[in-house]
């Protein structure tokens, strides 16, 4: 199966549904704990459909010099409705930039899915001038309820073997650093200083239907809109749709914890 990012529908939910409730407040808080500064060449990588760039651009103005790197054009292509600035389609791994070009590097919510994310953290480094600061974000390990009633509903049409696969092929190392010691340590294996590492905990409150649209844009989702006919889909709607009512009623609300790395290159 092919990345679900890479689908226009799918950018477009996460733009219009899942960034703002999800996404956007970690945005928010990471910004404010990097301090950026006017004038700063500033690199967001992953930047999808632009939340961490927009909060940027907020803080300090439009004339920043943010650069947007992700290797979904859809992301881009759906970011570039909402908010305008330079994007380049690459690989985490490859990054098109000299040494010493950015005066900060943000990653939100991107490193778990690198194949190698030590390789990535110093091929940010390695882009980054000397003392930039360096921030990114990755989910804690609170319980997400909602998430847990999908997929024991899922599991009731497609084993739950091939929805974990499907997961861990697009992001390997979700479970490892939502353990937050592990994230320190990788941001001192990939040799830099002044690591520091916070959690914080975010309220997450959706109505029910846009969480079930959210969840039919993720990977797991799109897994079962490949496997399913257009009968047993509906059939999954159903019973999707009676599960959530009696456990949620109309609005879904859960609590799930972020942890904050921020560093800065030697």
């Amino acid at each position: 199966m092919g990345s679900p990012y890479l689908d226009p529908a799918t950018a477009r939910m996460y733009r219009l549904v899942t960034a703002p409730v999800q996404f956007t407040p970690p945005a928010s808080d990471l910004v404010g704990l990097l301090g950026p500064a006017a004038g700063m060449r500033i690199l967001d990588v992953g930047t999808g459909t632009g939340v961490v760039a927009e909060r940027i651009q907020d803080a300090i103005g439009t004339a920043t010099r943010v650069i947007g790197v992700d290797s979904a054009i859809a992301m881009l292509t759906e970011g570039r409705r909402s908010i305008a600035y330079p994007v380049v389609v690459a690989q985490l791994s490859e990054l098109p930039f000299e040494p010493h070009t950015f005066d900060m590097a943000t990653a939100g919510f991107v490193i778990s899915h690198a194949r190698d994310y030590e390789a990535a953290l110093k091929e940010i480094a390695r882009v980054c001038c000397d003392g930039a600061r360096v921030g990114l974000t990755v989910w804690g390990s609170l319980a997400n309820p909602a998430a847990q009633l999908w997929t024991e509903t899922a599991t009731q049409f497609v084993p739950k073997a091939a929805l974990t696969a499907a997961f861990h092929a697009h992001i390997p190392w979700d479970e490892w650093f939502s353990d937050a010691t592990k994230l320190r340590r990788a941001l001192e294996g990939a040799g830099l200083a002044d690591c520091k590492v916070e959690t914080r905990t975010y309220r997450m409150r959706m109505p029910t239907s846009n969480f079930l649209l959210s969840r039919e844009a993720s990977i797991q989702g799109a897994v079962l809109r490949e496997r399913l006919t257009d009968d047993q889909w509906k059939r999954f709607q159903g019973q999707l749709f009676e599960a959530f009512e009696t456990t949620f009623g109309s609005v879904v609300e859960y609590d799930r914890d972020v942890h904050f790395g921020v560093a800065r290159t030697h």
